[in-house]
C-alpha cells in the first residue's frame, strides 16, 4: 500500500484496518492458549447466527481479503497465514459470512517441507493465497 493510496482511503476503510489489526491481535493471542485438538475444532465451517445476503457478503468478504494482509504486514508480531486466516474467519463469521479454514503442507526439494493456513468463502480464497500447491491436513471435513 503506497502513500498514494493512504491518502485514498475513506473512513470504511480505515475502519476495516483497524478492525484487521484487533482482529489479528486476537488471533494471535487465540493460538498461543489452544492445543493441537482445539485448532482442528477451529478450522470447522463457522455458520453465523444470522447469514447476511449474498451480495452483502462479497462486499464484506472484500473488505477483509484487502484489509487482513496488508495489516498483517505491519503489526509488531509474528502474523503469519494462520494468524490471518483466524483473524479473517472471526471477523466474517461476526459478520454473518461463512467461511473454512484449511490447513495444508507440501514438500518440496529445494526448500523442504512447507505448511500454509487459508481461509475460504465459497470458492473464493479470502487469505492466504496460492494455496492450490498444498495438500490439506486440516479442514472442515478433517476427524476431530
Amino acid at each position: 500500500m503506497g502513500e498514494g493510496t493512504i491518502r485514498r482511503l475513506g473512513p470504511l476503510a480505515w475502519a476495516d484496518l483497524l478492525r484487521a489489526a484487533l482482529e489479528l491481535g486476537a488471533a494471535r493471542m487465540l493460538l498461543r492458549r489452544r492445543s493441537c485438538r482445539d485448532l482442528i475444532r477451529m478450522t470447522r465451517a463457522r455458520t453465523p447466527a444470522q447469514p447476511i445476503p449474498e451480495t452483502r457478503a462479497t462486499r464484506v468478504v472484500e473488505r477483509v481479503a484487502f484489509a487482513v494482509p496488508r495489516v498483517a504486514a505491519r503489526v509488531p508480531w509474528r502474523a503469519d497465514c494462520l494468524v490471518q486466516a483466524l483473524a479473517a474467519q472471526s471477523w466474517l463469521t461476526r459478520a454473518g459470512v461463512e467461511s473454512e479454514l484449511r490447513i495444508g503442507a507440501r514438500q518440496e526439494d529445494a526448500t523442504g517441507f512447507e505448511a500454509h493456513a487459508w481461509l475460504t468463502c465459497g470458492p473464493r480464497v479470502v487469505t492466504g493465497g496460492g494455496a492450490g500447491a498444498f495438500a490439506v491436513l486440516v479442514g472442515p471435513d478433517t476427524p476431530v
